[in-house]
């Protein structure tokens, strides 16, 4: 994925955020607290969900998920009156 080909050729879809994610990395800071926690500088895991969606697209399958128990839910109701 990160090559930036696509099974066809050409630019793979996720490659463009890869490629942000990447630029941003370049200035990142990771700062280590005293508890252990680690703590992000920057804005760059917004830039890392944003790359992480365009490969699992984990919440666009929950959206889809809920669209379609909203509809099943709908169309029970209608066909209980």
């Amino acid at each position: 994925m990160s090559s930036g080909r696509g099974l066809n050729g050409g630019v793979s879809r996720c490659y463009p955020f890869f490629a942000e994610f990447k630029e941003c990395l370049k200035t990142e800071e990771i700062i280590t607290r005293d508890d252990g926690k680690i703590k992000w500088k920057n804005e760059c895991y917004k830039t890392r969900e944003d790359y992480f969606e365009c490969l699992h697209a984990k919440k666009e399958w929950a959206m889809v998920k809920r669209v379609n128990e909203e509809e099943a839910r709908q169309k029970a109701l209608a066909a209980g009156r």
